[in-house]
């Protein structure tokens, strides 16, 4: 219980710092917390280049007790209100307590997300596609809701 008010605090406090507006086109990285159906809290990076060729691309990563997940996607963010959205092709490798899904396993798959004032919501279908044979489904409903800051 202490871990996660040092974690809401910290997050909190990091919330408030000023951050200067990037200009359109320079690249943009944010850290993001998270909360999955898989993955509980988590923490986690976004990175979009915003220049040249790779001006649509988007990067995330994050990892919780329940798992690590990485996307690579198309899509936009930015201006004054750090809105936007993008389709990621996902990859989800859960660890021994996963909190929707069996663990250690492997899934993949496709989540679109939507952003407003720095709060998104992320989700899409994940098929599982490797690790110990178990009998629940092979394909999960992946869904976060996070904060990027």
């Amino acid at each position: 219980m202490a871990k996660m008010w040092t974690v809401l605090i910290t997050s909190a406090l990091l919330l408030c710092a000023p951050r200067p507006a990037a200009a359109d086109d320079e690249p943009l990285f944010w850290p993001t917390v998270r909360y999955s159906r898989t993955q509980g809290l988590a923490g986690g990076v976004a990175f979009q280049p915003r220049s040249g060729l790779f001006d649509r691309l988007v990067v995330t990563a994050t990892a919780g007790r329940g798992g690590v997940l990485a996307g690579v996607g198309v899509g936009s963010f930015g201006s004054n209100m750090m809105g936007g959205a993008a389709v990621h092709a996902t990859w989800l490798r859960t660890t021994g307590h996963p909190r929707v899904g069996d663990p250690h396993q492997t899934y993949v798959g496709v989540e679109g997300e939507i952003m407003a004032a720095n709060i998104s919501f992320r989700g899409g279908p994940l098929v599982r596609v490797g690790g110990p044979p178990t009998g629940s489904s092979r394909v999960m409903v992946g869904f976060s809701i996070g904060y990027g800051f």
